[in-house]
């Protein structure tokens, strides 16, 4: 059976903004006890995402990978455990305040209202997919949800959206067109799972990567915003059928 196009999104940074990881990072670096080094082109939304990509419900195994992704920037090991812990228990409580970011619900609206089947793929756990997933109504939009927890690999291994496209068939019956499904995301890894999954990517420039990381990414198209989706030349084609 034929199907519409599909779109898959990132989470963080495309779909949800990241404050509260962002506002958590800051608190931190200013923090002198962990005495930070190599930091002058660490990013807040940098320090957050490789907090987030390290974290595991498996304590000993987030542990692991927080002391090797901080290692550049922490020299202590002890401390940097002391940063893991207390970041992990002080990010959440500002969750509550992030919010869909600037022009996706009507874009995700008007997506809807052309057939469009929408997905999210993400490397955040299950349980805080979850979470937004109630809050901010996403049932609403999106037909699939995979997190870390989801797949046995994270981007930019491909699993995750093959993971969702599985789903999806067996969900709806539809024998999977990968040239009609793409993969909306604001780093260069989620680039790379795209290609690696053989699917259309979308770098989207109003996320967290750099324009530079994007480019060099080699993305099937790049966005400034994602309101900007419907000018893509596919997407305009089945507007009008």
């Amino acid at each position: 059976m034929s199907h519409p196009p599909i779109v898959l999104f990132d989470f963080d940074g495309v779909i949800i903004t990241q404050k509260a990881l962002e506002y958590t990072a800051l608190i931190h670096l200013r923090n002198k006890f962990y005495k930070w080094r190599n930091t002058e082109d660490l990013r807040l939304i940098d320090c957050a995402r490789l907090f987030e990509e390290s974290d595991s419900k498996n304590r000993l195994v987030a542990f692991r990978r927080i002391n090797k992704a901080y290692k550049p920037f922490i020299p202590s090991i002890w401390k940097r455990n002391l940063f893991f812990i207390k970041f992990r228990r002080g990010y959440p409580k500002y969750e509550k305040y992030e919010v869909l970011k600037p022009n996706l619900e009507e874009i995700l609206i008007q997506l809807k209202k052309m057939s469009i089947l929408l997905g999210i793929v993400s490397n955040t756990s299950k349980e805080r997919l979850d979470s937004f997933r109630n809050k901010l109504g996403l049932d609403r939009f999106f037909s699939v949800f995979i997190s870390r927890d989801d797949t046995p690999f994270r981007k930019p291994n491909p699993y995750p959206i093959i993971t969702a496209l599985m789903k999806i068939k067996k969900n709806f019956n539809y024998s999977i067109n990968r040239d009609k499904v793409y993969y909306i995301g604001d780093l260069p890894a989620d680039i790379e799972c795209a290609k690696n999954a053989k699917i259309n990517s979308i770098a989207l420039l109003s996320g967290h990567g750099t324009r530079e990381g994007l480019e060099q990414a080699n993305p099937t198209f790049i966005l400034q915003d994602v309101k900007n989706i419907i000018e893509i030349e596919q997407f305009k084609k089945f507007l009008l059928d």
